[in-house]
């Protein structure tokens, strides 16, 4: 039973976070004209990167989830902070938003949850998480549609008809990012597991595009076989970027301890 609790509260960590960066703004965005980008020109890696959700810090006042297991669907509401390098608060909230049944601290090394409804602290690293889930906190910026290259010598990226494919391996993962090079942002983004040959792959797809000064980001999110046999369906309804309060995470009182391991 706690390794049920576990999981799905974990799950709801995870594409909570991939929210992260999106606005209520809504406008559809023009695919890449062919006149655009001929089959030898080069996407810079630097314009790609530069519009990156994680270069700056930002508030998501509200966010939908709908959460679809075996034919089942849950939904739930968030707000979700996210403060330079690494550090999320995310509250989450049931019942029509009345009633915070998590609020969730988590790095690119550490993640705890204060379970409000069971009156636990959850508490694990990213080694443990990874070995039990099978997902790398580290990755969390791709959740959202942010290109992570370790080709730092990179020139640049091919574009063909308007689009172009990055291929990078990482961390026991290879990561397959498809752009639009008109935007310069993730269409799609897949997630193979190199160490789990039974593994489904992680699918992302983001769309309803919208800009808020130079920022380009989707509004909506959609989230296949996470662990499996999960998908996700976020819609971001408010955000503030350039969000300057701090996070702080204070544990519940008298919580029960408990370890994700």
């Amino acid at each position: 039973m706690k390794h049920t609790v576990l999981k799905y509260g974990f799950i709801a960590v995870l594409f909570l976070i991939i929210a992260a960066g999106c606005s209520v703004k809504r406008a559809t965005l023009p695919a890449a004209r062919n006149s655009d980008f001929t089959s030898s020109a080069l996407l810079s890696v630097s314009d790609v990167t530069e519009l990156n959700f994680t270069a700056q810090s930002f508030f998501i006042q509200r966010a939908d989830i709908n959460v679809v297991n075996n034919n089942q669907s849950q939904s739930a509401t968030a707000t979700i902070k996210f403060a330079q390098p690494d550090s999320f608060l995310i509250s989450v909230r049931v019942l029509g938003g009345l009633v915070e049944a998590a609020r969730i601290m988590l790095t690119s090394d550490t993640i705890l949850i204060n379970d409000r409804i069971n009156n636990n602290l959850y508490f694990g690293s990213n080694q443990n998480v990874k070995r039990i889930y099978g997902f790398d906190l580290m990755f969390f910026p791709v959740l959202l549609g942010d290109l992570i290259t370790a080709s730092q010598t990179l020139s640049g990226i091919n574009c063909d008809e308007g689009n172009a494919v990055l291929r990078e391996s990482s961390r026991g993962y290879i990561i397959n990012y498809y752009i639009d090079c008109a935007t310069k942002k993730c269409r799609k983004v897949i997630i193979e597991n190199e160490n789990d040959f039974f593994a489904d792959d992680i699918e992302i797809d983001f769309d309803n595009f919208g800009k808020d000064n130079k920022m380009i980001f989707p509004t909506h999110l959609k989230i296949n076989n996470f662990a499996n046999f999960v998908s996700f369906e976020i819609t971001i309804r408010k955000v503030e970027f350039n969000e300057g309060s701090s996070i702080e995470f204070i544990p519940g009182r008298n919580y029960n301890m408990v370890e994700i391991k």
